[in-house]
């Protein structure tokens, strides 16, 4: 279900032992075992209801499994599931942002909670992204396939230790997963990179 890559000493190491999930008494996967060093790559594959999804938010600290344990460190400094939230980015096609928010106040807002990679890399990657025109336009009115560079472009552009991406090619055309695929490579080696997928070869790393 998982595959690992090679790691350098950057962002938030992540260490999974025996870990499962269950909704409603029924299993949602077997257990887990899984080391990312800090700076790895991981890529979750799996068919629809197969829980890579509930696998991702496990490994993003949103969700505590059923069994088993997962530990996050940065350093020699181990961190606990509630400090993630202002050193882990994950999103998917449900995350819901402000909706009355313009791309310009989103950037604003989510800047008082985690820093970003370089003062103007939101900004940068809205711009690449197409949307400059649509940085004083509400979240709500923007279609979908602009809501997700949004969402891309706000987790990639930031200084987020750990980055959890599920079904990142979601409601993306091919241009927006022509500049998806672009913008991930350029985050490489920086941070800890999962991407959740339903192995389509766009969403790859």
């Amino acid at each position: 279900m998982t595959e690992a890559a090679d790691s350098v000493d950057l962002g938030i190491a992540v260490n999974l032992q025996e870990v499962s999930h269950t909704f409603k008494s029924r299993a949602v996967f077997e257990p887990v075992s899984l080391q990312l060093q800090a700076g790895s790559e991981c890529l979750i594959r799996g068919t629809n209801g197969s829980g890579k999804s509930t696998l991702g938010r496990i490994l993003s600290g949103e969700l505590t499994p059923a069994t088993g344990s997962v530990t996050w460190s940065c350093g020699a400094q181990q961190l606990e599931a509630e400090a993630l939230c202002t050193r882990s980015q994950r999103i998917s096609p449900a995350t819901a942002l402000h909706p009355q928010l313009t791309i310009e106040e989103l950037i604003a807002f989510q800047g008082q909670f985690l820093p970003w990679s370089s003062p103007s890399a939101a900004q940068d990657l809205i711009q690449r992204a197409g949307l400059d025109s649509q940085m004083h336009s509400a979240y709500r009115d923007l279609s979908s396939g602009m809501q997700q560079r949004v969402k891309l472009a706000l987790a990639l552009a930031s200084q987020a230790g750990l980055i959890v991406l599920d079904e990142p090619c979601a409601n993306l055309d091919a241009s927006g997963v022509a500049w998806y695929r672009e913008t991930v490579q350029a985050v490489r080696g920086k941070t800890t990179l999962i991407v959740c997928s339903n192995d389509r070869s766009a969403d790859f790393i």
